[in-house]
C-alpha cells in the first residue's frame, strides 16, 4: 500500500499534463506584421496583409517585387476582396499556404476613402478578433493604404517597423486600437488618428525604396473621418492633450533679427472648465520649459534684461501656437478632439447630462482662456552668439 501511495502524486501530475497534441509549429504560421484596409468597388473591402518571410530575414537588398513576392525582402504582401473584413480575410487565407497569425500584427492602416465612408463595421472585427493586439497602432493613409505596405525602407527591415518606430517616438499623435475605441465611445465621440503618406523617392534610389511617414492628423466625428489637420496644428493638439514629448521650438523676437531655438521643450496643460450663467468657459493652464540650443540674435541670455525678453518671446510663441490650434479645431473643424467634453463632464456631471446632446453646437462657442508659464531653464554653453565679437553683443 505504501508503494502505491508513492505513485499517486505522479499519476495526478500525469493527469494535469495536456501534452502538445494541439500545437502549431512556427513553420506552419504566416506571421502578419501589418494590415491595410481599403475601400473597393461595389461597397466591398480590400485587405492587404504584410507577411514576414523568415527565409529572407538575413537580406533586404534584392529588387522589389511589386506587391511582394520575396526577392530577398523580409516581407511580402497579399490582398483579397470581400463583403467585409472577415470575409476578405477568409479569402486571403485560401491563397496563403500557412495559417495567418495576428499576434505580431502591430500596425493597422486605413485608407482615407475608407475612413471617410465610416469605419465602425470593419473596426468591430478588429476589436472582436481574439488574436489582434489592442495596443497595435492605427493610421490613416493618403491614397491606397496597401501602398504603404509595399515600400521597403533602407534603415528599418520593413515599412510596418518604420511606422511603429514613428509612433513610439511620438512624431505625431500616437493612437492604439484600444485608444481609438475609447475615443469613439467617449463624451465627445470624436477621435484623432495619425495621417501618413509615402515619402517621395530619392533619385539615387529605386522606386519603392522609401518609407511611409506621419505628416498630419485625421479627425473623426463618430466613426467617419471629417477633416485633416497639418503637423503644426497637430503639435498644438498634442500639447493640449498632454501627449507632446521633447521637441525643438523655434521662434522670432519682435525687435530683434534672427531666431532662437529651445530643446528639449517639455509642456503640461491642465484643462480647467467653468460655467458662468449660460457661458461655458475653458482655461488652459500651461506650464512649459526648455533650454537654448541656438541663439541667432545679438542678445546675451546671461544678462537678466535679455533673459526676460527671451522668456517673453517664448511665452508669446506658445500662445500663438495654442491659439492657432484652438482656431482651427473650434472654428474650422468644429470637432472636440481636445478633451473639453470630458473635462466638463467630470466637473459638472449634472449640467453635462442636460447639455450633452447639444455639445456639437456648444463646442465652437466655448470661451477659451490661457494661463501660460513659460520658462527658459538653461542658456547653453556659451554666453554670446557664436561667431560674433563680444563687443557687438547687446548687454
Amino acid at each position: 500500500m505504501k508503494t502505491l501511495l508513492k505513485f499517486v502524486p505522479l499519476l495526478l501530475a500525469c493527469m494535469l499534463l495536456g501534452g502538445c497534441w494541439d500545437r502549431t509549429e512556427l513553420n506552419d504560421l504566416a506571421l502578419v506584421t501589418a494590415l491595410a484596409i481599403d475601400k473597393a468597388k461595389n461597397n466591398q473591402v480590400r485587405v492587404t496583409a504584410q507577411i514576414f518571410l523568415p527565409k529572407n530575414q538575413m537580406g533586404s537588398s534584392g529588387a522589389a517585387g511589386g506587391g511582394g513576392g520575396g526577392g530577398g525582402h523580409p516581407t511580402a504582401t497579399r490582398s483579397e476582396l470581400g463583403e467585409n473584413t472577415a470575409d476578405a480575410l477568409s479569402k486571403l487565407q485560401q491563397i496563403v499556404p500557412r495559417k495567418l497569425f495576428w499576434g505580431q500584427c502591430k500596425i493597422f492602416v486605413m485608407s482615407e476613402a475608407f475612413a471617410k465612408s465610416g469605419i465602425q463595421e470593419q473596426f468591430d472585427f478588429l476589436l472582436r478578433h481574439p488574436q489582434t493586439r489592442e495596443r497595435a497602432f492605427m493610421f490613416v493613409s493618403k491614397g491606397e493604404a496597401s501602398e504603404s505596405l509595399k515600400v521597403f525602407p533602407l534603415i528599418e527591415r520593413y515599412s510596418a517597423e518604420a511606422l511603429r518606430e514613428f509612433a513610439k517616438r511620438h512624431v505625431g499623435i500616437q493612437v492604439t486600437m484600444e485608444q481609438l475605441s475609447m475615443m469613439l465611445i467617449g463624451d465627445s465621440q470624436a477621435a484623432v488618428v495619425p495621417l501618413i503618406k509615402i515619402l517621395p523617392t530619392d533619385k539615387t534610389l529605386k522606386a519603392n525604396q522609401t518609407i511611409p511617414y506621419i505628416f498630419g492628423t485625421a479627425v473623426f466625428k463618430k466613426d467617419k473621418m471629417v477633416a485633416e489637420i497639418p503637423g503644426k496644428v497637430t503639435r498644438g493638439v498634442m500639447w493640449m492633450r498632454n501627449e507632446i514629448r521633447e521637441y525643438t521650438s523655434t521662434f522670432k523676437l519682435t525687435n530683434e533679427k534672427g531666431t532662437v531655438s529651445l530643446n528639449p521643450v517639455k509642456a503640461s496643460v491642465k484643462l480647467i472648465p467653468s460655467i458662468e450663467g449660460d457661458q461655458w468657459k475653458m482655461t488652459l493652464k500651461v506650464k512649459t520649459e526648455g533650454s537654448i540650443v541656438q541663439n541667432g540674435t545679438m542678445l546675451n541670455p546671461m544678462k537678466p534684461e535679455a533673459f526676460k525678453i527671451l522668456e517673453k518671446a517664448f511665452t508669446n510663441d506658445v500662445k500663438k501656437r495654442l491659439q492657432l490650434t484652438i482656431n482651427v479645431v473650434q472654428k474650422e473643424v468644429k470637432v472636440d478632439i481636445l478633451g473639453f467634453a470630458t473635462a466638463f463632464h467630470r466637473k459638472y456631471p449634472g449640467k453635462w447630462e442636460e447639455k450633452k446632446d447639444q455639445w456639437v453646437e456648444m463646442f465652437p462657442k466655448v470661451e477659451v482662456r490661457m494661463d501660460i508659464d513659460a520658462q527658459i531653464l538653461r542658456p547653453g554653453l556659451t554666453n554670446a552668439t557664436g561667431g560674433v565679437p563680444e563687443e557687438e553683443v547687446k548687454k
